[in-house]
């Protein structure tokens, strides 16, 4: 009979929970990188009223038009600042970048769920006569003048869709997954990421 006698099993046992524990620190570090890397381009592409490489709906006229001035064609550009990110540490590979988390107002949930859906909105009489305002004060060779003046008709504003969170998605969902394969190979191996 041959019998085997091995010791060491115990700090074995220790060294692969030690192990584990580690592993477990680098993912969620590595997703961590990357939830904040996508939080990032989200906000950058928001701001160019692109997200995921599709540009939105342009602005109408009358929702570009200021007192003074005409303002760019950016729809949503301040939406950007309500972008957020949130890694849980029970569950690493559970992400969320958007409109989430607790720093993120429920109004600025509220109008990024609105603009993704589109809606109509009544058109009431003090915005009516704040065109016509404006349109009064334009010169009469003004070519905008027009725009200015609504018909009786007018009742509503249609604000098409302008999805966000899907097109981006889309977009950086396989970049995404390489990089936090890289990230967590490269904590593992003791690099700074």
């Amino acid at each position: 009979m041959l019998n085997v006698t091995v010791r060491g099993l115990t700090k074995l046992k220790r060294d692969l929970k030690v192990e584990g524990k580690r592993a477990n620190k680098a993912m969620v570090t590595a997703t961590r990188v990357e939830a904040f890397r996508l939080a990032k381009v989200m906000r950058q592409e928001i701001r160019k009223s692109a997200p995921g490489g599709d540009r939105f709906a342009p602005l109408s006229y009358l929702a570009r038009r200021g007192y003074k001035r005409l303002k760019p064609d950016k729809p949503l550009a301040a939406l950007a600042r309500a972008v957020r990110y949130q890694v849980r540490d029970r569950d690493p590979l559970d992400i969320r970048v958007g409109f989430t988390g607790l720093r993120t107002s429920a109004t600025w949930k509220r109008i990024a769920r609105k603009q993704q859906e589109g809606f109509t909105e009544t058109m009431p009489e003090m915005k009516r006569e704040m065109f016509a305002d404006i349109g009064g004060r334009l010169g009469k060779r003004s070519k905008v003048r027009k725009y200015m003046f609504l018909e009786r008709s007018t009742r509503t504003f249609t604000t098409p869709a302008r999805p966000i969170l899907e097109p981006f998605w889309e977009a950086h969902r396989s970049e995404a997954m390489l990089k936090i394969r890289d990230n967590f190979r490269r904590k593992m191996r003791g690099q700074r990421i």
